[in-house]
């Protein structure tokens, strides 16, 4: 019995997309939408003509272009998934791999693939335009160009559409041309015939090297020498960010490498599956004993495509960005940006290991809009974990613009956004914020340009009409309900001063010591968590008098009696705390405490001993004790 494996490429295709679109959608649907949020793609012909004022400006274009679906994950997810298939069969047709080797032609793929989810903290530095579909787009150009040349029979029309390869290629797709006009020169000496072979690498060899230096005179934003390099992502070429570029040279060594391989023509495989046949006179009861068995063929067949799928799959694991603490600021934004605030505190009850600080600040945040913070803010997993990444990403560039926004610092929010665009290119995200702080600060004609350009793209558009409400008619700002929340901490006139870009230590600063200006009970509130952070005693006590005055006929939440309990006991004399009302359950828990640090907190530096610490989290890790004493090397960034 004979079996046909020409579907076999079909088959590996389909399997594997799924499996990638349930991967992209399961772990990555945050990291989608921020992409697009950290983008822009306008249909003016001014946007267009300054994305073409740049070599590569078509890749940038339709990078950019295709990274705005992901404003729905499911759909992004999908584009991508379908481009990496069509890259699946565009790289089996053009190096001829026969179909019972399709597995093989999934490893670029999944080179691919690493090029795309490898991105992690660059999706705040990156300043190649639409980064996540960038590699994909400028392959498929690539491997289509050649497949175009392929197609070409007569040695004279391969010649001349090199040349217009080369002439209109380049500024469009920028090194991508330069790559694909040397496969083309490799497939030529490997698999050409006659004087193609000579002469089509020539042809090739003059147009990398001449072309680019030509219209290196037409473009006044590169250097000459990088301009070789148009449309290649904008990492650094050192050693430390070299982990970077790694799936990318492997991709195109894996391309190079296959015009090495399969050589001759496709042509249909066909596999025998031997099927023996029932001898005369043999029990007819043992036929079902005989089962066929595979040749020689299909067993290597199985083994060839086995084997390039786990190495492909290795590929795209090890270059796929999986921190967790990186998803869990995503998935926080996230939620903030909805005013989902129990969400963002469901995401912290998750947290299994050490926190970042914007992961802390965050749900500390939520905590103060839902009114919960003084009772909850140490209850959950605390710490200063370094973002993981060999970038120097600071708090600013990854969640600083959010917080300084919903603290009310309205000049430093779009001050950073102002900055980064002009650093990184104008996205979504920064013009928002700009519109938002605008309105919030009255400066209504600025707030309207910003509104006028998103309301050009196509899926922003519901949401500059609503905030074109607020430009219309002022009187609907105070009764919105998410500047409700910010307005109350906007108690400051004009002033000039800086942050260094320490998103954290300036904000604790300025709450913790706003003495100068009358105040709201929720900016006092905010300067008295504040103030527990820094674990400055007079800066609490400051405080403190301030909330209790603000707050007269409220109850002192636990955390704020924790403190001034604990700060009462360590500087006795200087705050009279007997006439204090201290709750039962708070004073019982300090006693425990104090009693159990006499037991085992033994040493000049016993606070930073993991198993000590380990010890006191597991009792007291829901007190401010515990935070004042064992939180300890906590760096801003």
């Amino acid at each position: 019995m004979k079996k046909s494996t020409k579907k076999l490429p079909l088959i590996i295709g389909l399997s594997l997309a799924v499996v990638v679109y349930a991967l992209l959608l399961i772990f990555e649907k945050e990291l989608l939408f921020r992409s697009q949020e950290l983008n822009l793609w306008l249909p003016t012909k001014m946007w267009f003509t300054q994305r073409m004022a740049a070599p590569a400006g078509m890749l940038s274009v339709l990078s950019s272009f295709f990274t705005q679906f992901t404003y729905f994950p499911w759909l992004g997810a999908l584009l991508l998934v379908g481009l990496w298939a069509l890259v699946f069969q565009l790289v089996c047709k053009v190096f001829t791999i026969p179909s019972n080797r399709a597995g093989i032609a999934f490893i670029p793929v999944a080179l691919l693939i690493g090029c795309a989810m490898e991105m992690g903290y660059w999706l705040f530095l990156i300043k190649t335009q639409g980064y996540l579909f960038s590699a994909t787009v400028a392959v498929l150009f690539m491997l289509a160009a050649v497949l175009a040349w392929q197609s070409l029979r007569k040695p004279l029309w391969q010649y001349l559409f090199l040349v217009v390869l080369f002439a209109v290629g380049f500024p469009l797709f920028g090194f991508y041309t330069l790559f694909a006009g040397l496969l083309i020169a490799l497939l030529a000496i490997v698999r050409g015939e006659g004087s193609s072979r000579i002469v089509t690498p020539l042809l090739c060899l003059i147009g990398i090297a001449v072309v680019p230096f030509v219209y290196y005179y037409a473009y006044t934003m590169v250097r000459q020498g990088w301009i070789y390099l148009a449309g290649l992502p904008h990492f650094d070429y050192t050693k430390k960010q070299f982990i970077f570029w790694l799936p990318y040279l492997l991709l195109f060594l894996s391309l190079i490498v296959l015009v090495f391989c399969f050589r001759k023509p496709k042509t249909e495989n066909v596999e025998e599956v031997v099927t023996p046949q029932p001898q005369k006179g043999a029990p007819k009861g043992k036929k079902k004993a005989n089962q066929p068995k595979l040749s020689r063929e299909t067993k290597a067949t199985i083994c060839w495509n086995t084997g390039a799928i786990v190495v492909a799959a290795v590929l795209a694991f090890l270059f796929w960005y999986k921190d967790a603490n990186f998803h869990t600021e995503l998935k926080m934004e996230a939620a903030m940006t909805k005013m989902d605030y129990k969400k963002v505190l469901n995401i912290a009850e998750k947290q299994k290991k050490e926190p970042t600080r914007l992961i802390v600040m965050a749900k500390n945040l939520a905590l103060m809009k839902l009114g919960r913070a003084g009772e909850e803010m140490f209850t959950y997993l605390d710490g200063g974990a370094k973002s993981n990444t060999p970038l120097d990403i600071r708090m600013m560039q990854v969640g600083g613009k959010m917080l300084y926004y919903n603290y009310a610092r309205f000049n430093f929010c779009y001050r950073w956004c102002l900055e980064d665009g002009v650093e990184y290119g104008w996205k979504v995200e920064y013009l928002k914020y700009m519109a938002k702080t605008s309105i919030l600060s009255s400066e209504y004609e600025v707030a309207q340009k910003y509104i006028n350009t998103l309301s050009q793209t196509w899926f922003h558009k519901k949401w500059a009409a609503k905030y074109q409400k607020y430009i219309d008619d002022h009187s609907l700002v105070a009764k919105d309900k998410e500047f409700a929340t910010i307005l109350p901490l906007y108690c400051y006139g004009d002033q000039l001063d800086g942050d260094n870009s320490l998103v954290e230590i300036y904000l604790l600063n300025y709450f913790a010591h706003s003495f100068n200006h009358v105040t709201t009970p929720q900016f006092d509130e905010a300067g008295l968590m504040c103030a527990l952070v820094l674990k400055d005693i007079p800066t609490f006590w400051s405080n403190f008098f301030r909330y209790a005055k603000s707050h007269p006929k409220d109850r002192m939440p636990k955390h704020f009696q924790e403190a001034a309990l604990l700060f009462g006991n360590l500087e006795p004399g200087k705050v009279d705390i007997s006439n204090m009302p201290f709750e039962k359950p708070v004073t019982m828990k300090f006693k425990a405490f104090m009693e159990y640090a006499k037991q085992n907190a033994i040493g000049d530096d016993a606070e930073r001993d993991p198993v000590i610490k380990q010890k006191f989290y597991e009792r007291f890790g829901d007190t401010y004790f515990y935070f004042y004493f064992f939180i300890r090397d906590v760096k801003s960034y």
